[in-house]
């Protein structure tokens, strides 16, 4: 077992910008004929749509955490500024003020009823906010997509454009790869992929291969995130992203209006999580075609994004995004939180010997996964839904 606080002997953080080899795109003839691409696998004459004003504002006041964006305001001022803004925004509860415990604010997902703030501080003071067990069906559903996630490690996928590996078949038998992905610098690796059949368009990201490696002794760093005033994300992580948007983002782009029907599923392991929320990002802030209703986001292992302001946004846009964290997984406890990093999405916990538990807060609980700090292992990041995630078996 690896500790958390011998991981943390340096400064540390998930993956952040390391040398990897690149990897071909695959055969002009398997390239979308009404993308231009040159001969680096970058489309050619492509330049990313602008950025929507009405899809990139930062939360509310009254969705930051106490001390950093402001005082907590009246909440039915700030329901009626979200929708001016075009938000639908179900997960809050209307009452005269939103509390604040432990510095974060607490926003109760749709159809909880409002507690008293003695109640909800008594709730985190004990470690039993709520949480409610997995069902079969949403068990099911995310292995699916974990199994997925799983062929971004397939070198005959990212490497050949060859969708012919055992979870390939097994997961998306007729699924076309549209177009893999690579970075020189630091191989951030993916691919769009089509399924008729389940008539979904998915764009998945890959984690590292070295994974021990960058969990130890790398800087930390926050920078702004450009789309949203006031929001931080991680230095590296977005650094990396960038390096392949505008690869990918014409042949997704090209794919939804072919099949403008299809549901959006963007996906990731590790730092492919954290790509894979950056990447959901910029397809709602510069596509108003792709939004909560046709896309989600599904991740394993995903490390902390950005900050508590990045967080609230990404709750405020509404896209459905479920967080899985196996048992004792070191990785989506990195960065830490006492350095202003917190998790957006539903959280769902597997305890291995306790069942699957789903926080359905849409910014990380107390109850989950948190608990189990500073008692974490490193194999916990390997497999998850009993699925390899890391070697393409």
């Amino acid at each position: 077992m690896v500790s958390f606080v011998s991981i943390s002997k340096g400064v540390f953080f998930v993956s952040m910008m390391f040398i990897g080899t690149s990897h071909a795109a695959p055969p002009s003839s398997e390239v979308p004929s009404d993308v231009p691409q040159d001969n680096s696998g970058k489309p050619s004459n492509f330049t990313l749509p602008p950025l929507i004003s009405n899809r990139t504002h930062p939360a509310p006041p009254h969705l930051k955490v106490a001390g950093i964006g402001g005082e907590v305001q009246n909440m039915e001022d700030n329901i009626e500024w979200l929708k001016e803004l075009g938000f639908d925004y179900p997960g809050m509860i209307e009452r005269e003020e939103l509390e604040s415990v432990f510095g974060m604010a607490i926003d109760l997902p749709a159809g909880v009823p409002a507690v008293s703030a003695k109640d909800t501080l008594s709730r985190f003071d004990n470690g039993n906010d709520i949480s409610i067990a997995a069902t079969p069906e949403q068990i099911n559903t995310l292995a699916f997509y974990a199994g997925v996630i799983s062929t971004s490690y397939c070198r005959t996928v990212t490497g050949l454009g060859r969708w012919d590996c055992k979870n390939c078949q097994k997961y998306v038998p007729d699924g076309q790869l549209i177009f893999t992905f690579s970075s020189p610098i630091s191989d951030t690796t993916g691919f769009v992929l089509r399924s008729d059949s389940q008539q979904t368009i998915h764009l998945v990201f890959r984690g590292t291969n070295s994974i021990r490696q960058s969990i130890t002794d790398l800087v930390v760093t926050k920078t702004d995130y450009p789309p949203v005033n006031g929001a931080q994300v991680h230095t590296g992580f977005l650094a990396s992203y960038n390096e392949v948007v505008d690869k990918y983002f014409p042949y997704v782009q090209q794919q939804l209006s072919a099949f403008p029907n299809y549901k959006v599923i963007v996906s990731g392991h590790s730092l492919g999580g954290a790509h894979a929320l950056l990447a959901a990002l910029d397809l709602y802030q510069r596509d108003s075609r792709f939004g909560p209703d046709n896309m989600s986001v599904y991740t394993v292992g995903c490390p902390r994004v950005g900050d508590t302001n990045f967080a609230y946004y990404v709750d405020a846009t509404r896209i459905p995004f479920f967080r899985s964290v196996h048992n004792r997984d070191p990785v989506p406890h990195l960065p830490p939180q006492a350095m202003g990093f917190l998790h957006a999405g539903v959280e769902i916990w597997d305890k291995t010997l306790g069942g699957y538990s789903i926080c359905p807060s849409n910014l990380e609980s107390q109850s989950c996964s948190n608990t189990i700090v500073p008692l974490v292992s490193f194999f916990d990041h390997l497999t998850y839904y009993d699925i390899n995630e890391g070697l393409c078996l």
